[in-house]
């Protein structure tokens, strides 16, 4: 897996990814939030994680062939592409819907005192997975 560089890879300009990228164009993420977004993809094979700009905290994204299939924003919240029926399943265990980055991502709010925490490494698989289909 790549460590988080500076700058938006040129492979993930494409049209699959133009929804998200201009979601989270504006927004910045909290290190505690990117950090569990890093510990999340700790054992998936091809990804390249990347913000626009470490050091002004800008989002954090994460992408395999291409694909944006992950991303931490604001405080507390993580975000992964699913196929359906995944899809389904999170809603139905606790997450959202975030039709700001287009209308197959859910949304995982952490550091809730009322919910246990998501299992985002599960979740992370099955987002990757989905973004290599």
């Amino acid at each position: 897996m790549s460590r988080a560089v500076d700058g938006v890879p040129a492979a993930v300009g494409g049209s699959r990814n133009r929804t998200v990228l201009a979601y989270l164009d504006q927004l910045s993420a909290h290190s505690d939030v990117a950090v569990a977004l890093h510990d999340a993809l700790g054992s998936l094979g091809d990804v390249e994680v990347f913000s626009p700009d470490s050091r002004q905290y800008r989002y954090v994204a994460a992408t395999t062939q291409g694909v944006v299939f992950a991303f931490a924003v604001g405080m507390a919240l993580i975000g992964f592409r699913l196929d359906a029926e995944m899809l389904r399943r999170a809603l139905a265990s606790g997450a959202e819907t975030c039709p700001e980055a287009g209308p197959d991502w859910a949304a995982f709010t952490l550091f809730r005192d009322d919910w246990p925490l998501p299992d985002l490494r599960f979740w992370a698989r099955k987002a990757y997975v989905t973004a290599r289909a």
